[in-house]
C-alpha cells in the first residue's frame, strides 16, 4: 500500500477525510509520456483554473454540481503533451483509458467537489472524472459512464 492510500485509509478510520490533515498529501499523480511524474495535493489542484459543470449521472439523483479542473488545464500544468491516450487509475486499481479526442472536444473535469462539498472516499472521492452529459446528450451511455472513474488517484499519459 503506498503512502497516499495509507493516509486516505487513516482519514476514513479517524473520520476526517477531506479535512486539512488529508489535504496536504498528494491526492493525484500525473505521469507524462517521458516517465516524469508530477504530484498534486488538493491546494495545488484548486489553484488551477476551477471549472464547474452541472450534470446528471447514473449514480446520483437529479442534476449535480461538480467543481474541479478541466483535464486540458491539468495536463498543461503537468506538461503532458497533447495527443496521448490517458490511463486513469482509481484507489481500488480500477483503470480505464481516456482518449485525447474526448479531452479536447469536451470539458471533462477532475472533480474535487460535489455540490460545494469535498468528496470523502466512501462517497466516490476524493477525485472523480466527470463528463458533461447534460450538455452533450450523446455522452449518455455505458461507454462514457465507464470512463467516469471515481476515487481517482493517478493519470498516466501513454503513446
Amino acid at each position: 500500500m503506498n503512502f497516499f492510500k495509507l493516509v486516505l485509509a487513516m482519514s476514513i478510520v479517524l473520520g476526517f477525510a477531506g479535512s486539512a490533515a488529508a489535504l496536504d498529501s498528494t491526492i493525484l499523480s500525473v505521469q507524462r509520456t517521458d516517465g516524469a511524474e508530477v504530484e498534486f495535493n488538493l491546494d495545488q489542484l484548486e489553484a488551477l483554473e476551477p471549472y464547474t459543470l452541472i450534470t446528471h449521472t447514473v449514480w446520483t439523483d437529479g442534476p449535480q454540481q461538480f467543481t474541479g479542473v478541466r483535464l486540458t488545464t491539468l495536463f498543461e500544468a503537468a506538461g503532458v503533451k497533447q495527443g496521448a491516450t490517458i490511463k486513469a487509475m482509481a484507489l481500488n486499481d480500477y483503470a480505464v483509458e481516456l482518449p485525447w479526442s474526448d479531452i479536447r472536444k469536451y470539458p471533462v473535469i477532475v472533480a474535487y467537489q460535489l455540490n460545494g462539498e469535498y468528496m470523502p472516499i466512501r462517497d466516490r472521492g476524493p477525485l472523480w472524472i466527470i463528463y458533461p452529459q447534460d450538455d452533450y446528450p450523446k455522452l449518455r451511455g455505458s461507454g462514457v459512464q465507464a470512463k467516469m472513474i471515481w476515487q481517482l488517484n493517478s493519470l498516466q499519459a501513454v503513446q
